[in-house]
């Protein structure tokens, strides 16, 4: 049975998504850094912005990741009984 993440296949068409983006960040960064860009303000502002877009990228995919994890479980599966449900109690967690 497939996973509800992979039924429609939204996660590959992210990773491919994200994999494009970075593999843009890096020609950037390469093309001013190593292949000897001009050392022009201009040419540091798109090397420091690539930079950022990578970080960010990641970061969103692994923060994103996370939260889809954590909203499948909560929305797609049955929460196991803890101590506080036995006392009435419900924290909504």
């Amino acid at each position: 049975m497939a996973s509800p993440r992979n039924q429609d296949g939204t996660w590959a068409i992210r990773r491919s998504i994200i994999l494009v983006t970075l593999c843009i960040c890096a020609y950037v960064i390469l093309k001013f850094t190593i292949m000897g860009g001009e050392d022009t303000e201009l040419n540091s502002t798109l090397v420091n912005g690539a930079y950022f877009l990578a970080g960010s990228v990641i970061g969103a995919y692994v923060f994103g990741a996370v939260w889809d994890d954590k909203n499948m479980v909560n929305l797609g599966r049955r929460r196991r009984r803890s101590y506080d449900d036995d006392n009435g109690y419900d924290y909504g967690g």
